[in-house]
């Protein structure tokens, strides 16, 4: 029998076939990856501060729709406070205690599941 093209009893065209193949899986598999990462979704949060008190409000950023079970943490000089919105809120106002400053700057970070995390910092009394 003739051996010509053939690898081990294999024809190359079959090797070849399959090695394209299985590069072309790993590729697309890739791009599975890259598109289940784009699922998720962009939040829009704002807050307002008067005196002692940090009001933050959470949307999606897309629809504009309220944003609750989402988990708002305040850290602060000397402390830090965490709520979870209710299915039915948008808001939380925060007590924050000012330990004699005038002014102090918090941290605010949202989670909330099938959203990109969210962080800011607000200034506090004046």
């Amino acid at each position: 029998m003739d051996n010509k093209g053939q690898l081990m009893g294999v024809p190359i065209k079959l090797v070849m076939a399959l090695v394209i193949g299985t590069m072309t899986m790993g590729i697309l598999m890739q791009f599975v990856g890259t598109a289940e990462r784009t699922v998720l979704r962009d939040m829009k949060v704002t807050f307002s501060a008067s005196s002692n008190r940090l009001t933050v409000k959470v949307y999606d950023a897309q629809s504009g729709d309220n944003l609750g079970g989402a988990t708002v943490v305040v850290k602060y000089p000397g402390g830090m406070k965490a709520q979870t919105l209710g299915q039915n809120s948008s808001q939380y106002t925060f007590t924050i205690p000012m330990n004699g400053a005038s002014v102090l700057v918090a941290t605010v970070q949202v989670t909330k599941n099938g959203y990109i995390p969210w962080e800011g910092q607000a200034a506090i009394g004046g």
